[in-house]
């Protein structure tokens, strides 16, 4: 079977830093002193569907001070990838964002490769996932169903003469007829199996300044 691109679902318009979460936007004890976003799993009960808890990409475990509407979750008693900004002195939650979740597959199962430039601001390994950054233009159209999509190609895995371990991914992007007006940010998440920890990995992707490659430890 052919591979179907996985579209983009959410798209953040904030601009959100490179790093894994923000802490202190000030000192003291002022409003936002307590602020944090998180990269995290969040679990899903009731109905409507809620956000109970979390679970850090530190490995923190965090009950909600009370449960949060998430209104992009369709199941409840689920897991969820998403990023969370709440207060770390009270477990008070003011956002829950989905963070698109999705696999690598050989280039030989996509039925057509498209390759449109797209900027990575940030990659880090966190979580037992590989998180990108990405920014891309969009804008108003006349077709409201075009929609931008993502893949990532897992072009290979393979093992040095030292025994070191190498992931090599590129990042895939259909412009889809989108206008190219504004630039927007969203973070994708791929899982890394067992077999993949500890590899360095190579990030490539057509960029809008050309061809780029990032490499960095798992």
């Amino acid at each position: 079977m052919k591979k179907t691109w996985t579209v983009i679902i959410v798209i953040v318009l904030a601009l959100l830093a490179s790093a894994c979460n923000y802490d202190d936007y000030e000192t003291g004890d002022g409003r936002y002193s307590y602020l944090r976003t998180d990269f995290c799993l969040i679990h899903t009960t009731g109905n409507p569907v809620q956000a109970d808890r979390m679970t850090t990409d530190d490995g923190q475990n965090i009950e909600f001070q009370s449960p949060v509407k998430v209104s992009w979750a369709e199941k409840s008693d689920t897991i969820y990838r998403a990023l969370v900004n709440y207060d770390v002195s009270s477990n008070n939650v003011f956002s829950v964002a989905q963070v698109v979740v999705m696999g690598a597959t050989e280039a030989k199962n996509y039925s057509n490769i498209i390759d449109d430039p797209l900027d990575i601001e940030s990659a880090w390994v966190g979580g037992r996932f590989l998180n990108i950054g990405l920014a891309f233009k969009v804008g108003n159209a006349e077709n409201n169903d075009l929609r931008q999509k993502i893949g990532l190609i897992l072009d290979s895995l393979n093992t040095d003469n030292n025994g070191q371990k190498h992931l090599y991914i590129r990042i895939l992007h259909a412009q889809n007829g989108v206008p190219e007006y504004y630039t927007v940010r969203n973070y994708i998440s791929m899982p890394l199996t067992s077999y993949m920890q500890g590899a360095i990995i190579h990030l490539s992707a057509n960029t809008y300044s050309g061809e780029k490659t990032f490499s960095f430890n798992n």
